[in-house]
């Protein structure tokens, strides 16, 4: 397949991927596995967005990262979210510049928060397994 069927082919996908999204948030969505469609709509941004690389469409293939990062973010999924927000900083990289550098905030953003998240655990870990002297 050529560089323009798998452009076409990404739009699709996000087209798709947007539905899934839509009808997630409906109220008979929310009820009957809206966390599973938020879950595949993930999955066919970040496809598309290997697609659009492919395509050597940067912009496109940022964006599509961008949504799936923001998609895992709903679902409190920190890393998968940090790890598309840096894959779209790479794919910015090479059309947008200051939208890579945003992306990449982003990802050092939730990674930021992910060690202070680890911090505090430890710090709690260590106060439970001191000997309580009274």
């Amino acid at each position: 397949m050529d560089n323009s069927g798998k452009e076409k082919e990404a739009i699709q996908l996000m087209a798709e991927a947007d539905k899934k999204v839509k009808s997630s948030g409906s109220f008979l969505g929310g009820m009957f596995g809206g966390n599973h469609k938020v879950e595949e709509a993930c999955e066919m941004y970040a496809r598309a967005a290997n697609m659009f690389k492919m395509a050597k469409n940067w912009s496109a293939a940022g964006n599509a990262f961008c949504q799936a990062a923001k998609l895992h973010m709903q679902l409190q999924n920190k890393h998968d979210s940090a790890t598309s927000f840096v894959d779209a900083g790479n794919a910015y990289k090479k059309a947008d510049p200051q939208e890579a550098i945003n992306c990449l905030n982003a990802a050092i953003d939730i990674y930021t928060d992910m060690v202070r998240s680890l911090e505090c655990k430890g710090i709690l870990l260590q106060g439970c397994t001191m000997p309580l002297y009274c």
